[in-house]
């Protein structure tokens, strides 16, 4: 075998996760879609739809962890020679199971909102959104569950085109939905979780149509394999649900603050989270890499893919940072044309662009070692890095000095310092100890 290098894998993993960034921006489009559109509704509306995301993110997006194993687990058994076409009707089964524990528990947020005491009007906003939006989870589970089946085999064109279409058509249908368009009334904020729902049932139905051809593959349920997705998966949802709990926990502390500062807080929250889906798209793909050059035994896949993935997600880290710091005002001014949430906007993404170098690190960290099949250190570093220091921090300087919603990111900046530093550690440790063990380097 030929030395892979360091040319050719940067060539490949930006092959591989091209598609994979579109797909993700897609579906974070979505979100984007129903904050642009109730932007432009009401303030009112604005607010809610943060604060009901806010609500509901820490809930479906840490689920989907469950299924973030799905890739890694079947490109290590590619590189061990076992194909993984049988596969598919398990991965569908494991992908409802998933499905109905995050409605499930997404429909019982519904009787928590009150306890938040938002006011009456945003409380009726945050409940009928999340009341409808519960049944989406079912698409996004089925559509995540075939996109990773496909992710395994590095095909990614399908299911992230799908992402961008259902993203376009989500745009489209909240506008309709929430002012009314040619004979349609207006459901006002309704139509934006209307038009959510719609849009993931949408993007899973294309993609199993497209998946015809595994119809006819075994239709047994492989409960060992859903029993590996399962290991593997639930240390990432764990740790997701600390880093989303985090950054909701301060949007919902925000929410006792003012209106504009809720405002302001729900922009930069979207689009920082926006411009995440790209290092989490390289961080997706290097697990896989890696964790096909792990079932392989292969140093020097796992040595090169490492290093560029790394060296990609800083250069575009940099690049984002330099962005928040120098064109704040102009990135709020998609979202909004109110001079107070402007302002607001403009002081908190002076910190978000100080955190931007220690986020795209600690997320490439976590794919290196979720593709060799270490999922636990991102979850204890997460608990000591957001819970133990900055959100303690963060509350303190939010409610007892003058810094107010600033306070808050402050201490999400310094707990991704600390995040990043500790995964670093780890990740060089146990790289060490493996490249002892795998002793015999194919060449």
């Amino acid at each position: 075998m030929a030395t892979l290098t360091k040319k050719e894998a940067l060539k490949q993993l930006l092959i591989f996760s091209g598609p994979l960034i579109f797909g993700q921006v897609g579906l974070m489009l979505i979100g984007t879609g129903d904050m642009i559109i109730a932007g432009r509704y009401s303030k009112e509306a604005l607010a809610a739809i943060g604060l009901a995301i806010s609500i509901l993110n820490p809930i479906q997006i840490s689920l989907l962890g469950l299924q973030f194993s799905i890739s890694p687990i079947l490109a290590q058994k590619r590189g061990q020679g076992e194909k993984s076409e049988n596969h598919f009707w398990t991965i569908i089964a494991y992908s409802l199971f998933v499905s109905l524990i995050s409605f499930a528990l997404s429909l019982s947020s519904y009787f928590l909102v009150p306890l938040f005491n938002y006011g009456s009007e945003l409380t009726r906003i945050i409940q009928e959104y999340i009341l409808i939006t519960s049944a989406s989870t079912l698409g996004l589970g089925l559509y995540q569950g075939i996109k990773e089946y496909y992710q395994s085999e590095e095909k990614t064109l399908a299911a992230n085109l799908t992402a961008i279409i259902g993203a376009l058509l989500n745009l489209g249908l909240n506008y309709v939905l929430v002012f009314g368009f040619a004979g349609i009334p207006s459901l006002k904020e309704a139509g934006l979780a209307w038009a959510s729902l719609s849009c993931r049932f949408f993007m899973a139905m294309v993609l199993f149509f497209i998946s015809y051809k595994c119809w006819k593959t075994s239709r047994k349920i492989n409960f060992q394999l859903i029993k590996e997705f399962w290991s593997l998966g639930l240390p990432i949802t764990a740790t997701l649900f600390l880093e989303i709990m985090a950054f909701c926990s301060v949007t919902l502390l925000i929410g006792r603050l003012s209106h504009d500062q809720i405002a302001a807080n729900n922009i930069v929250l979207n689009a920082v989270s926006l411009c995440f889906m790209i290092p989490l798209s390289i961080s997706s793909a290097v697990a896989v890499k890696v964790g096909h050059g792990f079932g392989e035994k292969n140093i020097e896949v796992i040595k090169v893919f490492s290093q560029m993935s790394f060296l990609t997600s800083l250069s575009y880290a940099l690049l984002t940072g330099l962005s928040f710091y120098f064109f704040p005002q102009l990135i709020m001014s998609f979202y909004t044309n109110d001079g107070a949430v402007i302002e607001w906007g403009r002081k908190i993404f002076f910190w978000v662009a100080c955190f931007q170098l220690f986020d795209g690190a600690q997320v490439t960290f976590s794919g290196i070692l979720r593709g060799l099949n270490l999922t636990r250190p991102s979850f204890y570093t997460m608990l000591i890095g957001y819970w133990l220091v900055g959100l303690p921090l963060g509350y303190y300087l939010g409610f007892h000095t003058g810094l107010e919603a600033q306070g808050f990111w402050i201490g999400l900046a310094l707990s991704l310092a600390l995040v990043a530093t500790m995964l670093g550690v780890v990740l060089r440790l146990h790289l060490k100890t493996l490249f002892k063990n795998l002793h015999s380097p194919q060449s």
